[in-house]
């Protein structure tokens, strides 16, 4: 375990001008010391965090502790502005608030994730401030990073979907011509990543061109992943001893770039900047400071947040994703430290969305018949379309093993709908959608994978658009019906002490042999 330290305190100065910035109403009666030491820490990972290459971390601030996958020199990675790839770190732990120590731990990742190698130099920042601890749940034998793209041309006008599958959700279009940087391909190789508008999609091998070879392209699959796209994390549990340091996990991904993630087990997409930490009780909270979150299905805004209850080891969902509701007015004022975070080492700076920015989309909402508290809400379309009765009616009891058709109250002016089948950790599992705004499709569960728990829910589109996304509705999937079984031929057992029928053939199936019939089977057999 590494420890260092570093000493010095800002002039009384600086210090009056960020109480006055992130501390309102908390005065000088919280004391010096604190936020002495947040600016001093903000302002050094600046400077030591600065041009971080992708796929690497960095000590940004005393004290930060960290595990790798080999051996590595006792002075590696032991003091501020040191870096390491990612590709052998294990474990990065950030330690909490210590006045006296002078420690408030600090550091910094890149992580590729799924951004295409097309966005040169953009990834997904990690931020951890405090008490945090990362392990890293990509095996480094097992992590991937994608080399150099192509370029391929849509044959046709062609669908981008969000994974590797025809049950994928559509999100967007290409008309035919389309040219599209390419740097992955499917384990089956029908399906080809490309970079869309709104971040990487999927498109069908069949109605592509190539231009260069398909070959060459990484492999990529859920279960491949670049280093910690997949990890496992804590923070302090309860108040932080002062409100300006507090134990926070933050993630930023490029800016308009949905990336996809998962953490403690639970698989969820971002295309923002949103902050991760723990709750008493084992429960990871999802806050959204700018942008939106997607978690099993349900879009979160920004200035709304979500929570998803933890095992007992913090490694897997033990429900889904619940409490949608808008950050309280102590959670704002936790996050204003986040907006003196140097954007140097962020793709944009971070601005907290204030009282008014979360009524204005509560009134979003009402509007469009989002339900915010029930999970619902609205996409880029909402007024376009009346939400105010839109719900999913059928099946509300339970799926039957094959197709089921599914039914829900319309949302007059969309122009098409989409359901989606989740699995019971949230994950999307299939994907179905009209070609017009008929109110029911039928969708075949047979090929969902194992278990029983599942939850669906319904998309009112305007041209390709979200308008409104209703609730989840949980049930439990029937069982598989049991396979044929082809009942066994009779089998015949001779009689043991057989009688001759005389007939004057030999008929052993029945018994007969010379020794007890020799009238029949004692000449010539």
């Amino acid at each position: 375990m590494h420890r260092n330290r570093q000493w010095g305190l800002l002039p009384v100065m600086a210090l009056v001008g960020l109480l006055l910035i992130i501390a309102p109403g908390f005065g000088l009666a919280q004391g010096d010391a604190c936020p002495a030491l947040v600016q001093q820490a903000l302002e050094q990972i600046g400077q030591n965090c600065n041009a971080l290459d992708r796929n690497s971390a960095c000590y940004g601030f005393n004290r930060v502790d960290a595990t790798f996958s080999q051996a590595v020199e006792d002075t590696f990675f032991s003091q501020p502005s040191d870096r390491s790839a990612l590709t052998t770190l294990q474990t990065v732990e950030t330690a909490p608030l210590d006045l006296d120590a002078e420690f408030w731990g600090i550091a910094v990742l890149n992580v590729q994730a799924n951004v295409p190698n097309t966005l040169p130099g953009q990834a997904v920042t990690f931020v951890l401030l405090g008490d945090v601890n990362v392990e890293n749940a990509v095996p480094a034998d097992q992590a991937v990073l994608p080399g150099a793209s192509i370029e391929v041309t849509a044959l046709v006008a062609a669908n981008i979907r969000s994974g590797a599958s025809a049950n994928a959700n559509v999100i967007g279009s290409v008309p035919e011509g389309t040219v599209l940087p390419a740097d992955a391909v499917s384990e089956d190789g029908r399906w080809v990543r490309v970079l869309y508008a709104s971040g990487p999609g999927w498109v069908s091998r069949e109605i592509i061109d190539p231009i260069g070879d398909l070959a060459t392209l990484t492999v990529m699959s859920r279960e491949n992943r670049t280093p910690m796209q997949a990890f496992y994390f804590r923070t302090g549990v309860g108040d932080p001893q002062c409100v300006d340091a507090p134990a926070l996990l933050v993630v930023q991904s490029p800016e308009h770039i949905k990336v996809d993630l998962s953490a403690n087990g639970a698989d969820f997409s971002i295309g923002s900047t949103v902050v991760l930490r723990l709750l008493e009780g084992n429960v990871m909270q999802l806050m959204v400071v700018d942008g939106e979150a997607n978690l099993g299905g349900i879009t979160l805004p920004a200035g709304f947040t979500m929570t998803l209850p933890l095992s007992p080891d913090l490694r897997s969902p033990a429900g889904g994703w619940e409490n949608f509701r808008p950050l309280s007015e102590e959670e704002l004022l936790l996050l204003q430290v986040l907006e003196l975070i140097p954007p140097e080492i962020l793709s944009y700076g971070i601005e907290i969305p204030t009282e008014g920015d979360i009524l204005a989309t509560l009134q979003q909402f009402a509007q469009s018949g989002g339900a915010s508290g029930q999970g619902g809400s609205s996409g880029p379309a909402a007024g376009q379309a009346d939400c105010s009765n839109f719900k999913p009616t059928s099946p509300l009891g339970g799926m039957a093993f094959g197709p089921n058709t599914f039914f829900w109250d319309g949302a007059p002016g969309a122009t098409s709908y989409r359901v989606n089948i989740f699995d019971e950790n949230g994950n999307q599992v299939a994907s179905y959608e009209t070609t017009g705004p008929v109110t029911n499709l039928v969708g075949d569960t047979s090929g969902l994978g194992g278990g029983f728990s599942f939850s669906w829910q319904v998309v009112a589109l305007v041209n390709g658009q979200v308008a409104c996304s209703s609730a989840t509705v949980g049930m439990q999937r029937e069982a598989p019906p049991a396979p044929e079984v082809e009942e066994p031929l009779p089998v015949t057992t001779p009689d043991p002490n057989p009688s001759c029928n005389y007939n004057y053939e030999c008929e052993p199936w029945l018994g007969e042999d010379a020794e007890y019939c020799y009238s029949d089977c004692g000449f010539g057999y």
